[in-house]
Order: structure tokens, then sequence, then C-alpha cells
């Protein structure tokens, strides 16, 4: 018997890839800076105590989070991709990266981005006011707990999503992708058991990959990669239902 199969597999078809660590470290420097992640707590201690303000990090910081926000849409059209190969289950499961899918990899991750700020960060958003309101403003628990509440409403958003950024690929529009939360419902119920499992997983590696501060970029894409292999399986086996 053959122990989680479709986890092992999943992990197979990155790492099969010979440049799988160079393509998903370049995704990671361009998804968020690591110079950036280096610079943030001395450039947030300058703002709050101008005592403590490092000249050099005050005026490189902007250029750099300038510089990251042109090169931020580019490893979520990766990843994008990543989830078209795996939803037709064609070429090698990690696309390359060169200058002449720059600008397919911008619109796509622009795409993915509005997807996922209406099935994904919005839902996030309503969930963590919900629990500041009911947790920490009537229960009264200490603020710091307030991040605890995030893993359960992940769970759900993180395959709500994916099957949002599934019919985009199959031609729905991306306002009916984002916005048909009931089309996106529908297809999640047929293989919710699947998509919590991957879910469920991604959200227990990630709590291990991110755990260092500085690999939360390098990680992001990683964990993008793997539960988009396979998200793009479960989908196809839903819309043949």
């Amino acid at each position: 018997m053959v122990r989680f199969f479709d986890f092992k597999e999943g992990f197979g078809k990155i790492l099969s890839d010979r440049y799988w660590l160079p393509k998903v470290l370049l995704g990671g420097f361009l998804l968020i800076n690591p110079f950036l992640l280096a610079l943030l707590p001395a450039y947030l201690r300058g703002i709050q105590d101008p005592a403590t303000e490092i000249a050099w990090v005050k005026a490189a910081f902007p250029w750099i989070l300038g510089f990251n926000v042109l090169t931020f849409w580019f490893p979520l059209g990766f990843t994008y991709e990543v989830l078209r190969r795996a939803r037709t289950g064609s070429a090698p499961q990690l696309p390359d990266w060169n200058v002449a899918v720059l600008p397919r990899f911008a619109k796509e991750g622009a795409v993915k981005l509005v997807l996922a700020i209406f099935t994904l960060l919005l839902p996030v958003g309503i969930w963590m006011a919900f629990c500041y309101v009911v947790f920490i403003r009537l229960c009264g628990l200490p603020d710091a707990l307030l991040s605890m509440f995030v893993q359960p409403i992940m769970l759900l958003v993180i395959p709500f999503c994916g099957v949002a950024c599934c019919r985009w690929l199959d031609g729905a529009s991306v306002l009916d992708c984002a916005l048909d939360y009931a089309t996106n419902v529908r297809l999640f119920r047929r293989n919710w058991k699947d998509y919590l499992l991957a879910s469920m997983f991604l959200i227990g590696l990630n709590s291990v990959t991110t755990a260092f501060f500085y690999t939360i970029p390098f990680a992001a894409v990683f964990g993008l990669c793997l539960v988009d292999t396979w998200f793009g399986p479960i989908y196809a086996e839903s819309v043949k239902e």
C-alpha cells in the first residue's frame, strides 16, 4: 500500500525538475525582495523612534519597495502557469523563466491578485473582524492571540481561491470568477475533502517553511506551486462530474 500517494506525487512533480530550486528562489526574490525583509525591522524602528533612524536604510527602503512592486506580478503569473499545467496535465510542472514570458506572467499575476482579493483576502478580513469583536472585545482575550484565528479561515479560502483561478483558465471572466460565489462553492463542494486535505497540508508546511522569517518569500512560491499541483487535478475531476 502506497501511503500519501497524492502528496508524494505533488512533491515529485516539482522536485523532478532539475532546476526547481533556482526557479523557486528567483520567484521568491521577485515576490518579496529579501532585502526588503532584511531592512524592514530597522526601517520600522526608525519610524517609531527617529533617534534610532539609519539614514541609508531610510533612503534605500522606498527604492527596494518600488522595485518589489514592479516584480511582484511575475511570480504570481509563474504559479498560475503551474496551475494551468496541473489542470491540463501537460508539459513539465514548472515553467521556465525567460524574458519572453514576463508580459504573460504579469498579466496572469494581475488576474490572480484580483481573484485573491475577492475569494481569499476579503473573506479573511471579514472573519478576522468577526473574531476581533467576539473574542478580543467581548471575551477579553489578549490582542496577541488574534493571529491564532487565521488558520481556520485559510483552510477554506485557499481552495476557494484555487477554484476561482481554475474557472478563469476554463474561460470564465475575471469578475465572474471573483464574484460568483455560488458557482465557486458548488465546484468546491464536489471534491471538498480533497481540497481541504491539500489546504491543510499547505498550512502545516507553510508554518514550518516560513518560521525563519527570511524564508517567507521562497516558502510562499514553493507552497503555491505545490498546492496548485494538487488543485489542478482536483478541479479537473470536479468539472467532469
